[in-house]
This record gives structure tokens, sequence and C-alpha cells, in this order.
């Protein structure tokens, strides 16, 4: 049985629901759902130009974890434009101010 997943950090907020192919109607398009942490993975490290133990503390996981999010990310982003899939964005989550 696999360990329970532990609960993430996620501070990113999501600018649209959507990125697809400019001119191709998006019902016509395979779609590749990019995860919450995976943004934020992607965010941290990729935008922030944080190193990977850092990104990993301000989202509560491993190092190893957020490495695993991170390339997960990346596959999912080029796979999404180098074969002309749409990439459906998290939608943000209502939550409460810490």
């Amino acid at each position: 049985m696999p360990r329970p997943k532990k609960c993430r950090r996620l501070s990113s907020c999501v600018p649209c629901s959507m990125f697809k192919p400019n001119g191709m109607p998006a019902v016509e398009l395979t779609k590749i759902q990019l995860e919450a942490d995976e943004f934020e993975a992607l965010n941290l490290g990729d935008v922030q130009k944080l190193s990977q133990l850092d990104a990993a503390a301000l989202m509560g996981v491993s190092r190893q974890t957020f490495g695993n999010l991170l390339a997960s990310a990346r596959k999912k982003v080029a796979t999404a434009i180098t074969q002309g899939h749409a990439l459906l964005l998290p939608q943000p989550i209502d939550r409460e101010p810490l």
C-alpha cells in the first residue's frame, strides 16, 4: 500500500485555465492536465530559479519529490508544445488566508 500523499504548500496563482495551439478548436485537441503541485514546481524551479532544496522546503515536500514534480511538469509542457496538445492548468482553489 503506498504512503499517503503529503500536504503541499501552494502559493502560485494560475493566470488562465488552458493553453492551446492558436487556430485550433479546443474540442479537437488532446488535453494534458497539469496538476497544481506540478504548476507550483515549475514556478519555483524555472521561473523563480530557486534551488530544488529551497523550493522543496517552501512546498513542504522532500527534495526528491520536488524533483519528480518538476520533471513530470516539464514533460507535460514539452509534450503539449511539441505535439500540439492543449495544456489544462489547475483551477484556483478557494481557500481561507493563513
